[in-house]
């Protein structure tokens, strides 16, 4: 065999292996975060997305959460084998901890391309004080441009703070997709969300500590259902002005594609990050969920109408 043809078959030997490499990393990530916004033309009023997410739930105990929130916990129907497949850890309460992509966000003629969006909150809050009606308690929400564009969420962290929701400004890794690649055999995601408390999009350093981070792979046996996912994101939100509102997902477009989720979840306290220090730890193995869900933000309420209105379709 003459040297020019070795060379040649050693060249087409690489770029094959460069071409499988690729492959397997495109493989790795879902084909577009970019998951497009099919309820705006019916609530042209309303703040509508996509948002391609992955949630978890993660274990702290309960006295941790309950100096957290300002109103008294529920206990939640862990004996419901429909939520609570598996049980939970004795003596702890449910934490949900997201980050994601949202997409083509609109309210009537307002539009914003994307954004990057994460939030720590507390369910099963009861707000009311009825002993029966479960709410979602935000800690924390972040809010981050795309694509190295941090300050591009300080607007709508300022309008969300004003309407009655604490945004934060935030730096996401990554911030152009819901999760990033990071091994293979298993296939291993990653997601990291980091508030920025003071930016420097030009040069030199910026202070954004940690908030939270996600490592995980497809779950085996996964520890809850979709229902469980379903029924809890979709609990009315308390706002900081005595009023709550319905954020309601909906998981029913061909494109949700839903994934049962197996990681480590880490939220980092004031010494080294930016969330309560009682809600602060590693916590490994925990069950999460994966999936393209559509938004419709409605309006501000009382706390009894956005309960009592609440589409039970949704929870399903």
């Amino acid at each position: 065999m003459s040297k020019s043809i070795a060379k040649a078959i050693e060249k087409m030997h690489l770029q094959l292996v460069i071409l499988g490499f690729v492959s397997l990393f495109a493989a790795l990530v879902d084909s577009n975060p970019a998951c497009p916004n099919t309820l705006a033309v019916y609530n042209p009023n309303l703040r509508t997305a996509c948002y391609n997410a992955t949630w978890f739930i993660v274990p702290v105990s309960k006295s941790s959460v309950q100096s957290v929130v300002p109103h008294p916990l529920l206990t939640p129907p862990f004996s419901d084998k429909t939520l609570f497949p598996k049980g939970f850890p004795a003596n702890a309460f449910p934490v949900f901890v997201a980050t994601g992509y949202q997409n083509d966000i609109r309210m009537s003629a307002l539009q914003i391309p994307a954004l990057m969006a994460g939030s720590i909150y507390v369910p099963y809050t009861d707000r009311l004080k009825d002993g029966k009606t479960p709410f979602n308690y935000p800690v924390q929400n972040y809010i981050g441009g795309v694509n190295g564009q941090d300050v591009g969420g300080v607007v709508p962290s300022l309008v969300g703070t004003a309407e009655g929701t604490n945004i934060f400004v935030a730096r996401f890794a990554p911030d152009n997709d819901a999760y990033a690649p990071i091994a293979s055999n298993p296939n291993e995601f990653s997601a990291e969300v980091k508030q920025v408390i003071v930016p420097n999009p030009v040069s030199g350093p910026s202070v954004t500590p940690e908030a939270f981070d996600f490592d995980f792979i497809t779950a085996k046996s996964p520890l809850y259902t979709a229902h469980t996912f379903h029924a809890v994101i979709n609990q009315p939100v308390i706002l900081t002005n005595l009023m709550c509102q319905r954020n309601t997902y909906y998981f029913n477009e061909t494109f949700a594609k839903p994934v049962f989720r197996s990681g480590n979840v880490t939220l980092f306290g004031p010494t080294a990050g930016a969330v309560p220090s009682a809600l602060a730890g590693r916590y490994t193995v925990q069950g999460g969920y994966s999936a393209s869900g559509e938004i419709v933000g409605y309006n501000a309420e009382s706390c009894a109408s956005a309960a009592a209105n609440l589409d039970p379709k949704a929870l399903l």
